[in-house]
C-alpha cells in the first residue's frame, strides 16, 4: 500500500534534485566558459604581443650607467612642451631623449647652440603608453619631469649622458 504522503514528499525531493543537479551543470558550465576566458585577463592589450607600438617602444637600457652630466638645460614650458638648449660645444648624432627612465623619444641629432623644442606626447614607454603631460583637457593631473638623459653613441659605444632639468614648480 503507497501512502500518499510519502508519495507526494518523494516527488518533491525528485523535483528538489533535478533542479539541484541543472543548477550545478549551470554553474559547471560557467565555470568551464570562465576559465576559456580568464587567461586572456593576463594578456597584453589587442596587438601589443606581436607587434611593436612605434619605433621606440622599448624599456629603459638600465645597463648603460650615467657616465657625465652635461650643460644641456630641459625646460619644460608651456606644460605639454618641453625646450632642451645644448650650450656645450659637442654635437651628437641621432639619439633618444629619456625621462624618468621610463619615456623616450627619438631626435635625429643634436648641435652645439641648438635649441629643440618636442611635445610631451611623443614620449613613449615600452609599452606604448604616452608620457602624462597635462594640457586643458587633460583628465590627470601632469606627470612631473625628474630625469632627463640623453641615449647617443660615442666613439662607437652606446652612453647615457645627463640633462640638467630646470625647477618646474609651476606644474602641478
Amino acid at each position: 500500500m503507497t501512502n500518499p504522503e510519502n508519495s507526494q514528499s518523494t516527488s518533491s525531493i525528485r523535483v528538489h534534485l533535478c533542479s539541484s543537479v541543472a543548477k550545478m551543470l549551470c554553474v559547471g558550465t560557467l565555470a568551464i566558459g570562465a576559465a576559456g576566458v580568464l587567461p586572456a585577463c593576463n594578456a597584453l592589450p589587442t596587438g601589443l604581443a606581436d607587434e611593436a607600438v612605434g619605433p621606440y617602444d622599448r624599456p629603459f637600457p638600465a645597463e648603460l650607467a650615467q657616465t657625465e652630466t652635461l650643460d644641456i638645460q630641459v625646460i619644460r614650458r608651456p606644460e605639454t612642451r618641453i625646450t632642451m638648449t645644448n650650450t656645450t660645444a659637442r654635437s651628437f648624432g641621432p639619439s633618444t631623449v629619456w625621462l624618468n627612465g621610463r619615456f623616450s623619444r627619438p631626435i635625429d641629432g643634436f648641435r652645439a647652440g641648438q635649441t629643440l623644442t618636442l611635445d610631451l606626447y611623443d614620449f613613449r614607454d615600452e609599452f606604448g603608453e604616452t608620457f602624462r603631460a597635462g594640457g586643458f583637457f587633460a583628465t590627470k593631473a601632469p606627470e612631473k619631469i625628474m630625469h632627463a638623459q640623453l641615449e647617443t653613441i660615442v666613439d662607437g659605444d652606446s652612453r647615457m649622458i645627463g640633462l640638467v632639468m630646470v625647477d618646474q614648480d609651476d606644474i602641478r
